[in-house]
């Protein structure tokens, strides 16, 4: 479980971190980490780079900006849909609002609430990510090294690739881009379904739909694909028939 809260008033950011830490310890959840800033743009980057169960607490004004919470939820619904959001505000007007921007708040939490009430909305928000998670029931690719610690869902993975910084990878996933540190190499022994079409990728078997015989290309769902050396067409396709899986073969 991953937890972020976004709030520029010093005072309220230190009220609520209290309460969000008291109802973590009192209901002993493992928190993976906690991100606590008054910068959107920093919170965006650290969800970003943080894959798992995030729970998202956000300020609608900041800094004066009167919707720039619900900017910044609409930025996290593009890569992270099935994050749990809640606004925390005085502005229980701005309710209608979230709607146009399709953001699809679980909970408002109003800060003139005393502490009791808020811990209440803190800890079912908490809930429903825990059952989005129980209801998902998918097994989780874990990656942990010197550089960096991650999980996702196994089966949001695309293919891993490498970049232009040596050593650095890029892992496609449906909904996010995660860049990390590691060898592809090491990568492709972590799984049974992970396999090294070419130099620069190892794919997910699980979730490829089509073989490009001709072209040399693996092809995904929403438009992605990546290559495929001829040399390993053969031996992927074994693989894949091995593993009961079949995918739309063009010559």
């Amino acid at each position: 479980m991953n937890i972020f809260l976004l709030e520029d008033d010093v005072l309220q950011q230190q009220r609520l971190e209290r309460i969000l830490k008291h109802v973590i310890a009192e209901n002993k959840w493992n928190v993976s980490s906690f991100v606590v800033t008054s910068k959107p743009e920093y919170l965006l980057k650290k969800a970003r780079e943080t894959v798992g169960n995030n729970i998202y607490f956000l300020d609608i004004e900041i800094h004066n900006n009167r919707h720039r919470g619900l900017e910044l939820a609409k930025e996290i619904r593009s890569f992270d849909f099935n994050g749990v959001l809640s606004f925390v505000t005085t502005h229980s007007e701005f309710a209608p609002i979230t709607y146009a921007y399709e953001v699809y708040a679980f909970d408002f939490i109003d800060k003139e609430w005393e502490n009791g009430k808020i811990a209440q909305h803190v800890e079912k928000a908490v809930s429903q990510s825990n059952r989005i998670g129980e209801a998902d029931n998918r097994k989780i690719f874990f990656f942990e090294n010197q550089h960096t610690t991650f999980q996702v869902p196994f089966s949001d993975i695309y293919y891993f690739e490498t970049t232009e910084i040596s050593h650095k990878l890029r892992l496609v996933c449906k909904r996010r881009l995660v860049d990390f540190y590691a060898n592809l190499s090491e990568i492709k022994k972590m799984d049974e379904y992970l396999f090294q079409t070419h130099r620069s990728f190892v794919v997910n078997l699980q979730n490829i739909s089509e073989v490009s015989r001709s072209d040399g290309i693996v092809h995904f769902s929403n438009d992605y694909s990546c290559m495929v050396a001829h040399r390993k067409i053969k031996p992927l396709l074994s693989k894949m028939y091995e593993l009961n899986l079949s995918p739309a073969i063009e010559p």
